[in-house]
């Protein structure tokens, strides 16, 4: 049974740190406050990280006069994260600091068979990364890695399914692919769908309550807060709006992504993903938008009803090349949703990897403040 003084000790310095990489610099004053703890308590734990290298003293106190430090700010790079985001056809590599922040990242297409792309490729960018970051001067040790994946996954059983790139719908195992990644990089591994990292790293500086997390291109999905917290699902289908059927005025039923991904809509409007929609017919390219915005004002209309979500936030490919799209969204939601609704544009550049950062940190940060417990 685990000693509830330890326990105790744990929850103070995760909340203490936690409030340390939001704000960045804060005084013992506030963390006491925070905690409910001793002004003489929540020194002991700001000076606890100040001699593991995770804060520093900043002024406020006097030596000479027997002062204590009253400010101390945090060192973000006492500790890294690495996040590999597979996005169905793009891959994203980016090394993060303690406060999410994106040291160094590089974007490629995907290329080749399951391992080279969830193994090889990036983790061959992450070494070429990393020797970069190093090259520039001390790196803090890697607390873990973070994979995003379009599709369903769940973490603890190490499957993915429901994954059109991967042209998967059973559960796959892909333990042993972690477990390479985890060899190579040294660091432990835990997976996550790509939009609900993406949520959770708008959700992670943006502080609301409730967030839906809209994302279109290659795929369609969606990620949710609810309550504070990311909503996964007894089957770890939360938010997943790829597989909502529509009925069509011809009887038809299809998914949603079989109706505005980018291959869809490709198809259906001869859309070129790759040179943009500029040179496309504009009365072929109004009614694109009029489709697209029908259906995702429409999801986002029932969503706002069912799941009593006021703040959705649009991304993802589609969103970038058509620039006017976001504005077409906004205007259906608002009109046919019976509650109120208020749509917003990402304001990470890169979303999935803060926000898959933040769980490897939230997962992992005991190491890092436990190490007079060893």
């Amino acid at each position: 049974m685990s000693n509830p003084v330890s326990l105790l000790k744990s929850r103070h310095r995760r909340s203490a740190f936690g409030l340390l990489a939001q704000k960045r610099i804060i005084s013992r004053v506030e963390i006491a406050k925070a905690l409910g703890v001793s002004l003489q308590t929540a020194m002991k734990i700001m000076d606890y990280f100040a001699d593991f290298g995770l804060a520093s003293h900043v002024g406020g106190g006097d030596s000479l006069l027997g002062r204590k430090p009253q400010m101390y700010e945090i060192n973000p790079n006492a500790a890294s994260v690495l996040v590999i985001a597979n996005e169905g056809r793009i891959l994203r590599v980016g090394v993060l600091n303690l406060c999410r922040e994106v040291l160094i990242e590089e974007t490629a297409e995907i290329r080749g068979e399951l391992r080279e792309t969830l193994v090889t490729q990036p983790c061959g960018i992450a070494d070429r990364l990393l020797e970069e970051l190093r090259s520039r001067g001390p790196v803090g040790r890697l607390l873990g890695t973070g994979v995003c994946l379009p599709g369903v996954v769940d973490n603890e059983k190490r499957t993915i399914s429901f994954a059109p790139s991967f042209v998967m719908n059973a559960p796959y195992q892909i333990g042993e692919f972690l477990d390479e990644i985890a060899a190579r990089m040294g660091a432990p591994v835990s997976i996550e769908n790509d939009v609900n990292a993406a949520v959770y790293g708008e959700f992670s500086v943006r502080g609301a309550r409730d967030l839906a997390y809209i994302n279109i291109g290659s795929g369609v999905g969606m990620g949710l807060v609810l309550d504070g917290k990311l909503r996964h699902g007894p089957g770890r289908t939360a938010g997943e709006i790829g597989m909502m059927p529509h009925r069509l005025p011809s009887r038809e039923i299809k998914s949603t992504e079989d109706l505005i991904s980018l291959d869809a809509l490709k198809k259906r409007f001869g859309f070129d993903r790759q040179f943009g929609a500029d040179a496309m017919d504009p009365g072929a390219r109004s009614v694109m938008i009029d489709s697209l915005s029908d259906t995702v004002g429409e999801i986002i209309a029932a969503t706002a009803t069912v799941c009593n979500v006021e703040d959705f936030l649009v991304g993802g490919l589609t969103i970038d090349l058509l620039e006017e799209l976001f504005d077409a969204i906004r205007a259906k939601a608002g009109v046919i949703s019976p509650v109120p609704v208020r749509l917003h544009a990402q304001s990470l550049t890169f979303p999935a990897l803060v926000g898959a950062a933040q769980q490897v940190i939230d997962a992992n940060i005991d190491t890092l403040l436990t190490l007079d417990d060893a």
